[in-house]
């Protein structure tokens, strides 16, 4: 085989390679979702909630994330092995998360909140769940006749 004959096929061997290997990265960029799962982080939800409430709030950092880890255990304590039956949940809380909240947190750490303070709480932690996408558009829940 001439010099000439042998570069030619080791410069096609690799092209091969390389058309295999750009193959291969293509199929799986497609594979892979291209947006950022959404993260919860309660310190970005404190701090949204924080910048929203108005200054004559009483409530400090401790106080806001308070509320907000109670609310979110009250969130879990409704989730259900059985995803047939879906609990309702509303973004902004309801009087029952409210008052569980409440009751929760002067049991545990002897502190009471007004069920305005945390109803605004939940409120802002609702904007801030719009804000990164987290939740979706209004459900009708009435009949379809």
């Amino acid at each position: 085989m001439s010099p000439g004959a042998i570069i030619a096929f080791v410069g096609l061997l690799v092209g091969v390679l390389m058309l295999i290997v750009a193959l291969m990265v293509w199929q799986e960029a497609r594979r892979r979702p291209s947006y950022e799962p959404l993260e919860y982080v309660i310190e970005d939800a404190v701090k949204h909630v924080q910048e929203g409430l108005t200054d004559e709030s009483r409530l400090s950092r401790a106080d806001i994330r308070r509320i907000l880890e109670w609310e979110v255990f009250y969130l879990q304590g409704l989730a259900q092995e059985d995803r047939k039956n879906p609990v309702e949940t509303v973004a902004g809380g309801h009087q029952s998360s409210v008052e569980y909240i409440a009751s929760e947190i002067e049991q545990s750490h002897g502190v009471s909140y007004s069920h305005g303070d945390i109803e605004e709480v939940l409120r802002l932690e609702a904007d801030y769940l719009m804000a990164i996408g987290a939740v979706g558009e209004p459900v009708d829940m009435g009949d379809d006749e």
